[in-house]
């Protein structure tokens, strides 16, 4: 039912609920509507506007109305401005009968997004500027219909300033104000996604073809990562996540930030200056990383840009990328470095990760070296105490046989004098037998001189078996003493060893007091050449490392 009646000074305003029509007729001038009726009222000097405007949309009108309009009508010489608007907005209908697509960029949204009518601008741009624009409006069954779609599609988007969609609109003009606008029916979720995979492809296709995309990922990744550049957001959500990650590995990272806008037209350009930044002092970093957090499938469709790709595939160090979740891609995901999970505390992760497997490295490898001295060592001990062994046993064998010698000297000797003492007491009986007992005093003084002579022989016996004792016992200790003297000169072998094995051990130089100086690669500092002014080094002390800053050096000078 869509009719309008003359009651007393009002024209009535009859149809059924149609938001379209309600938003034409509260366009009417001085329109009011009656709740407890239900019905819309205008007064009725505003006939014409009312007629023409509702004519084409299937109004009927009663008798008394059609009469007051041609009397309206025929003493109208001039146009009102609501004449004029209802005229142009039927002309309006005409031409666009029914919805149309229209592609164009939200702006203005977000401010009004808190409204139950959300009124914003479709815009195009050429080249970053806005070349044309038209006013939209969406009222809230729409709204619920389009947030429904986005729900049931997994929220792959949300409306928003700066997104690109395809909507379906009604072509309208508000009468009352003389606007022109387009009044969102639906919108097309698969144009906007579509639309975003397709320019992807499209880049991916083209850095491929010229043999850049993968040129980045093929860097070699640095062993210790522990200067990092990071691009993001100032203090968002994702630089914490980044910074916290690495402050909690307890590794000496040095972090230098370089803002950049993370969303919106202003990605490309601000992304861009930070590479720049970063091009331009590369030799004092080891890696980049360009972080975001997470957000829907359009928000990181920022990153989808030719010129940021080619910046990441063409930069000399590793780019590591970290945006959104670990679901989500872009283009820099396929020209950079993804860690997994490719989200900003997974990028830090990555570096954590090298770092650590490098320090396993390095200490897995000391070990060995250690382990290998260590062998070297007990096999030296071993050998000099095989030799030790078969000296003492050589020594003590020496001298079982010198004692046997002496001791059968000494009994050959024992032998002798016992003999000669028998013969001499023999010849001292036969002496005595032969000798008359009348020359007892000359036999009494020639036994006192064979006694004698007996007691020579016996004292020199003596001596000689003293002298023999002695021999052996200054043979004994001669043979004794070069035994222990190979002895000695064995330990000392050992101990001289032990000491240069200890004397190259870098941990015995550390707790004497010096310090090992080492580049940020790790290697030993040996030439004042290798640490030019303004190179970062790592003392190692005893109780731990000193970071420092190099001032430069002078060969040859050591005080």
């Amino acid at each position: 039912m869509r009719k309008v009646v003359e009651v007393g000074d009002y024209l009535h305003i009859l149809f059924d609920y149609d938001p379209r029509l309600v938003q034409l007729v509260r366009a009417l001038p001085e329109s009011r509507w009656d709740r407890e009726r239900r019905f819309w009222k205008v007064p009725k000097e505003h006939v014409v506007s009312v007629v023409e405007l509702l004519q084409g949309e299937g109004f009927s009108f009663d008798e008394a109305t059609q009469r007051l309009y041609w009397e309206k009508r025929a003493s109208v010489q001039d146009l009102t401005v609501s004449a004029l608007n209802a005229l142009a907005r039927t002309a309006l209908t005409q031409a666009f009968p029914s919805p149309i697509w229209v592609v164009g960029e939200i702006l203005g949204y977000e401010k009004n997004a808190h409204k139950e009518r959300v009124e914003f601008h479709l815009v195009e741009r050429r080249d970053g500027k806005i070349i044309a624009q038209v006013e939209a409006i969406l009222f809230p069954a729409e709204r619920d219909l389009i947030e429904g779609k986005l729900a049931q599609a997994g929220h792959p988007f949300r409306l928003q300033d700066e997104l690109t969609v395809r909507v379906l609109a009604q072509v309208d003009l508000w009468v009352r104000e003389g606007v022109y606008r387009l009044i969102v029916r639906d919108l097309d979720i698969h144009y906007t996604l579509g639309e975003a995979a397709r320019r992807r492809e499209e880049i991916l296709r083209k850095l491929a073809k010229e043999g850049i995309l993968e040129r980045n990922k093929s860097l070699a990744f640095p062993l210790l990562p522990l200067r990092v550049g990071l691009i993001t957001s100032l203090g968002s959500d994702a630089q914490n996540d980044v910074l916290n990650t690495l402050r909690a590995s307890g590794f000496a990272f040095q972090v230098t930030v370089h803002g950049a806008r993370m969303q919106g037209h202003f990605t490309e350009p601000s992304v861009l200056n930070a590479l720049d930044w970063f091009r331009a002092h590369v030799e004092e970093f080891d890696v980049i990383l360009i972080c975001r957090g997470g957000g829907s499938r359009a928000d990181l469709a920022w990153f989808d840009s030719e010129a940021l790709a080619r910046a990441v595939a063409l930069f000399p160090i590793p780019v590591v990328v970290g945006i959104g979740h670990e679901e989500d891609r872009c283009v820099l995901d396929e020209v950079g470095w993804r860690p997994k999970p490719a989200t900003p505390s997974g990028a830090a992760k990555l570096l954590v990760l090298r770092v650590q497997e490098t320090l396993d490295h390095v200490e897995e490898a000391f070990a060995t070296i250690l382990s290998q001295a260590e062998e070297s060592v007990r096999e030296a001990r071993r050998s000099l105490s095989d030799k030790a062994g078969r000296i003492a046993r050589e020594t003590h064998n020496l001298l079982r046989r010198e004692e046997g010698r002496l001791a059968d000297r000494e009994h050959r000797l024992l032998l002798a004098a016992r003999t000669a003492v028998r013969r001499a007491a023999e010849h001292l009986r036969h002496v005595a037998q032969a000798l008359p007992r009348a020359v007892g005093t000359i036999l009494g003084g020639r036994r006192a001189q064979l006694g004698e002579a007996v007691t020579r022989l016996r004292r020199g016996a003596e001596r000689e078996l003293v002298q023999a004792r002695s021999l052996l016992a200054t043979q004994k200790g001669r043979l004794l003493a070069f035994a222990l003297a190979r002895v000695e000169q064995a330990k000392e072998r050992v101990q001289a060893r032990e000491d240069r094995r200890r004397a190259l051990d870098p941990k015995r130089v550390v707790e004497r007091g010096f310090a090992i100086l080492r580049l940020p690669s790790g290697q030993v500092v040996t030439d004042p050449e290798q640490a030019p002014r303004g190179t970062t080094l790592t003392a190692e002390l005893r109780a731990g490392l000193l970071r420092l800053l190099s001032q430069g050096g002078e060969r040859g000078r050591t005080d």
